[in-house]
Order: structure tokens, then C-alpha cells, then sequence
């Protein structure tokens, strides 16, 4: 009965998954940037994360797999769910337009590396007590000094919703991490308090189902608020004598965006946006946002 819940749980998630995706598809070709593109590419790589996690239940539990199955199906496993420890400080700084360097990065190696040793070596030899202590140490340092680095950098995100929702993300992954690693050692034990394949599989299902969830509320509130921006996304006459970058950034500043947003959204440097708005504001004898916007409303000619 429970394997059933559990089923259910994970078509829904299945659903949202991919969901979040097609809204970050649709998000990304409204305006081909390379960041848009980033937060649809690690969409997608979470939506395999979880049809691999259905794959690996179903052979494990009710196919009853052999141990090549069980190894196969685990490294595979460990070794996408330690990529999310680089995937993720690396989106961050990319949002944030931040080098990434240092010991900042070195931790995210080492977390990623320990995480999936410790995985392999566990599915391979069993629990190697002295060795796996260390390595479970080295991992939980390495882990502070990345959500530490993320927590820091998160002041720095200027939109709302992508602050929020780097926030979430971040405190579920986080969490969710050792809970895998923990949940699959105490799998193989007699202890009371070992958990089975079933409740490890709505473990994975509930994290994919938040995860989803949240990239579903971020780019609905995102592509909203395009829209609801006094129409301006496509609003820019055609006969203003604009370039295509340039009407790109008239539109940008007449929604109320920041340079720094601008620059995000268009995959360029804020100093570049001040140039082009520079050049925006010549070409149409406008001083000011206001004016600008009163061009492209056609209350002002220019």
C-alpha cells in the first residue's frame, strides 16, 4: 500500500519536474542569455536526477535486481547527486557575475570528490569505519564552507524571486545530501532505525517535488511580472531608430530593471548596458527614464 503512496508522490513530482522545466524552456527563449540558459540546463539536470531515481527503485525493489544492478544504479546516483555540489555555487557566482576561485571552489571539488568516493567505496566494500569517518569529516568542512560562501553571496542577488528562491533551493539541497548518503549506508543495516528502499525513494520524490515546486512559483512570478510591467516587453514602436540590443535595453529600463539586472537578463557587462542606454537616450533626445518612457508610449515624440 505504501509502495503505492509512494508511486503516486513520484508521478506528481515526475509531473511538476517537468513542469519547471518547460516553464524554464519557455523562459530561456523569450531572451537567449546564458544565464537563462544555466537555470534551464540545471532544471533539466534535476528532472534526470529523478527518472533516474524511478530507474534505480524499480529495478532495486521490485525488480528485486542483482548486485551489478544495485552497484550500477548507486554510482550513478551518487555521482549525479555530487555534480549538484558543484552545479549549484557554480550558479550562484555565475548570477552574481563573481569569478569563482579559491577556497570557495576548492571546497565545492572536494565535496563533490569525497561525496562520490565515499558513495563508490561504500557500495563497493561496504562501511570502512576509520577511512569513512575522515572522509564524512572532510565532506561536512567542505560543505560549510559552500553553504557559507552561498549565504554570503545571496545579499549580492538584486531580483527578489531569484534571491528566494537560491535561498530554498540551496537549504534543500543541503539537507537533502546527507540524508541520501545516510539513508542508503542505514539501508543495508539491521538497526531499528534503518530506513528501507520505499521511504529513501519519498525522500528523493519529496526533494525533486520541492525543487520543482519552487522553480514552478519562481518563473510564473518571473514571466508575470514581464507581463504586468505596463505591457513594455513588446511595446517599443518599430519605427524608433533603435538597434535590436538597443530596443532590448529600452525595454529592460522601461520595466523598472537595474543595470545590474539588465546585464544578467542579456548575458553582458552593466558597464555595456550603460553604454547602450547612453546611446538610447542620444538617439531619442531623452534625459531620463521618464522621458523614455514617454517616447515609447508615444506621449512624446523624440
Amino acid at each position: 500500500m505504501l509502495d503505492h503512496i509512494f508511486l503516486f508522490i513520484y508521478i506528481l513530482s515526475v509531473g511538476l519536474t517537468f513542469s519547471a522545466v518547460s516553464l524554464s524552456l519557455l523562459y530561456w527563449m523569450r531572451k537567449r542569455n546564458s544565464g537563462r540558459f544555466n537555470t534551464f540546463f540545471f532544471i533539466s539536470y534535476l528532472a534526470v536526477l529523478l527518472m533516474l531515481a524511478g530507474v534505480r527503485f524499480y529495478w532495486e525493489e521490485l525488480l528485486k535486481g542483482g548486485r551489478g544492478v544495485v552497484i550500477g544504479t548507486g554510482i550513478a546516483e551518487f555521482a549525479g547527486y555530487a555534480l549538484l555540489l558543484f552545479f549549484l555555487p557554480a550558479t550562484v557566482n555565475h548570477i552574481i557575475g563573481r569569478h569563482w576561485k579559491g577556497l570557495a571552489f576548492w571546497a565545492s571539488i572536494t565535496a563533490c570528490t569525497v561525496y562520490f568516493a565515499l558513495g563508490t567505496v561504500y557500495l563497493l566494500t561496504g562501511f570502512l569505519k576509520p577511512i569513512s569517518l575522515s572522509a564524512a569529516i572532510l565532506y561536512v568542512l567542505a560543505l560549510t564552507v559552500i553553504l557559507v560562501d552561498i549565504v554570503r553571496s545571496i545579499p549580492l542577488i538584486k531580483r527578489g524571486s531569484t534571491r528566494v528562491t537560491v535561498m530554498v533551493v540551496t537549504l534543500l539541497t543541503v539537507a537533502f545530501l546527507p540524508l541520501v548518503m545516510v539513508g542508503r549506508i542505514l539501508a543495508e543495516t539491521d538497526l531499528p532505525w534503518a530506513f528501507s528502499h520505499s521511504l529513501r525513494f519519498l525522500f528523493l520524490t519529496l526533494y525533486y517535488f520541492w525543487m520543482a515546486l519552487t522553480g514552478i512559483v519562481f518563473y510564473i512570478r518571473e514571466m508575470s511580472s514581464i507581463v504586468s510591467a505596463g505591457g513594455t516587453e513588446r511595446m517599443v514602436p518599430e519605427e524608433l531608430p533603435l538597434t535590436a540590443r538597443e530596443r532590448d535595453i529600452a525595454e529592460s529600463v522601461a520595466q523598472g530593471l537595474t543595470y545590474g539586472e539588465i546585464a544578467d537578463n542579456l548575458g553582458i557587462s552593466p558597464n555595456t548596458v550603460r553604454n547602450h542606454v547612453a546611446n538610447v537616450y542620444k538617439k531619442l533626445s531623452v534625459r531620463s527614464k521618464v522621458e523614455l518612457l514617454g517616447v515609447i508610449r508615444g506621449e512624446r515624440n523624440y
